[in-house]
C-alpha cells in the first residue's frame, strides 16, 4: 500500500500581523539602542567624574604626605564620601607597592585610618578564599602581621594561601619569621608552592635557615617529590646556613626514588663545599652509578662549583665514561674553569689543538671523542662570552 503524498500548500500571512511584527521588533531595536547609548553615557560621565576626584585626592594626599609633619589623616578620612574613601584606598593600593622607609610607615597609618586592617583581620576570619587573600595582600602592604593563631586556624587549607600568610610575618619583620614563616610553610600537610611560595620560603630563611632544616631532617620524606624539590632549591641559595646543620635528609635525598629530587639535591650542595664534614658524608661513587643523564649533570655542576682537587679528579674520570651527549656538555662546562691551558684536556695524554678536534667533529669519516667535541663545544661558548663582555665593557666606558 503506497503512501500518499500530500502538496504543500502556501500559508496566507495577513498584512496586520506582519505589519504588528515589524512594530515589534523595530521598538525593541529601539529600546536596545536608548539603553545601550544610556548606559555608554552614564558610564563615560562616572568615569570623567571619577578621574578628577582622583586627580583632586592624590594631590591633598601627596601633601599631607609631604608637605606637613604630621599627616593628620584621620580628620581628612572622617570627611570623604564613599567614592572617595573607595578612590583614596586605591591610591594607597599603588603607593604602598612603590615606596619604602617612612613614607610607607606613614602610608599605613593612613590605612589604619580608612579601617583596612581591621577589614583585614575580619575578612581572614569569616570571609572566603578569595577574601581572605585580598586580606593577607593589604595587610602585606600595611607591614601589619595579624594575631599568630589568626593566620594558623584560617590561612593554612592551600599553599597561596600559606605563603600569602608568612609573607605577612616577612612584610611585618617580626622577629619570629623564621620559625613561625616555616611553621605556616610547611607544618601540617603542605603542597607544592607557586614561584610566590618558594620566594616567600626563601626569604623567611634567608637570615635564619635552621628552622627549615629542622623541620626538613623531620619531615622530608613526608612531602611529595614537587615539594621536596622546592624545598632543595630553596637550600641551594641559602649561603647562611652554619656549619653545625643537618644536611643528613639533603644527603639521603641523592637515592631518592625521583630523578628530579637527586638533581635538586647534589645542585644544594653548591654552596657547601667547603663543610669538609658534608663532603666526607656524600659518596661520590653514585655518580658513576646513576642511571639518569640530568641527574649527572647536576653532580657534575655542583663538583665544578666546588672546584677543589677532589672535585677536579671526579670530573677528568667522568670525561672518559660519560656516555649522555647533554651531559657531557655539562661535565666540560664544571672542568673548563678549572683546566690549565697548558695541560691535555681531559682524556687525552697529550695536548690537543682546538682546530684539529674540531675538524675531526665536523669530518663524518674521521673518529672523535664525544668528549672532545663538548670541550671544545664549550670553548667556544666561553671564549664568546669573554669577547661579548669586553665588548660591552668597551662601549660603556666610551
Amino acid at each position: 500500500m503506497g503512501v500518499r503524498v500530500l502538496p504543500l500548500q502556501a500559508v496566507a500571512i495577513p498584512s496586520t500581523v506582519l505589519t504588528v511584527a515589524v512594530l515589534v521588533l523595530a521598538s525593541l531595536l529601539t529600546a536596545v539602542v536608548l539603553v545601550t547609548v544610556g548606559y555608554s553615557l552614564q558610564t563615560a560621565r562616572r568615569r570623567r567624574r571619577r578621574t578628577s576626584i582622583r586627580a583632586e585626592l592624590r594631590s591633598e594626599l601627596l601633601g599631607r604626605l609631604y608637605g606637613r609633619d604630621k599627616p593628620e589623616w584621620d580628620g581628612w578620612v572622617s570627611n570623604l564620601s564613599t567614592i572617595e574613601l573607595d578612590e583614596v584606598e586605591s591610591l594607597l593600593d599603588v603607593y604602598l607597592r612603590q615606596l619604602d622607609g617612612r613614607d610607607a610607615e606613614q602610608l599605613a597609618d593612613l590605612g589604619v585610618a580608612l579601617g583596612i586592617n581591621e577589614r583585614a583581620r575580619r575578612e581572614i576570619a569569616n570571609g572566603d578564599y578569595w577574601e581572605r587573600i585580598h586580606a593577607l595582600v593589604w595587610l602585606a602592604l600595611l607591614r601589619d602581621a595579624p594575631d599568630r593563631s589568626l593566620l594558623k586556624t584560617h590561612c593554612l587549607d592551600t599553599p597561596r594561601e600559606r605563603a600569602a600568610a608568612a609573607r605577612v610575618l616577612y612584610a611585618a619583620d617580626t622577629p619570629d619569621v623564621a620559625t613561625t614563616g616555616i611553621d605556616l610553610l610547611l607544618g601540617g600537610e603542605p603542597r607544592s608552592f607557586s614561584v610566590f611560595g618558594i620566594d616567600t620560603l626563601y626569604r623567611v630563611s634567608e637570615t635564619d635557615p635552621e628552622p627549615l632544616f629542622e623541620r626538613a631532617a623531620a619531615d622530608f620524606n613526608t612531602w611529595g617529590s614537587a615539594l621536596q624539590q622546592q624545598v632543595l632549591l630553596v637550600t641551594q641559595h641559602l649561603n647562611t646556613v652554619v656549619g653545625s646543620a643537618d644536611f643528613s635528609w639533603v644527603v639521603d635525598a641523592l637515592s631518592n626514588p625521583e630523578p628530579r629530587v637527586r638533581s635538586a639535591a647534589w645542585r644544594a650542595f653548591d654552596a657547601y663545599g667547603w663543610n669538609r664534614q658534608l663532603r666526607a658524608d656524600i659518596d661520590l661513587d653514585l655518580i658513576g652509578d646513576e642511571p639518569a643523564p640530568t641527574v649527572r649533570a647536576s653532580a657534575y655542576q655542583t663538583l665544578g662549583t666546588w672546584g677543589d682537587s677532589e672535585a677536579s679528579t671526579t670530573l677528568e674520570a667522568a670525561a672518559t665514561t660519560e656516555p649522555d651527549d647533554r651531559a657531557r656538555v655539562a661535565l666540560a662546562g664544571a672542568l673548563f674553569p678549572l683546566w690549565d691551558p697548558e695541560d691535555a684536556i681531559p682524556g687525552h695524554q697529550e695536548r690537543v689543538e682546538p682546530s684539529t678536534a674540531i675538524a675531526a667533529a665536523d669530518d663524518t669519516h674521521v673518529p672523535v671523542d664525544s668528549f672532545d667535541a663538548a670541550w671544545w663545544w664549550t670553548s667556544e661558548h666561553v671564549q664568546f662570552d669573554r669577547l661579548a663582555r669586553d665588548i660591552g665593557v668597551r662601549a660603556t666606558r666610551r
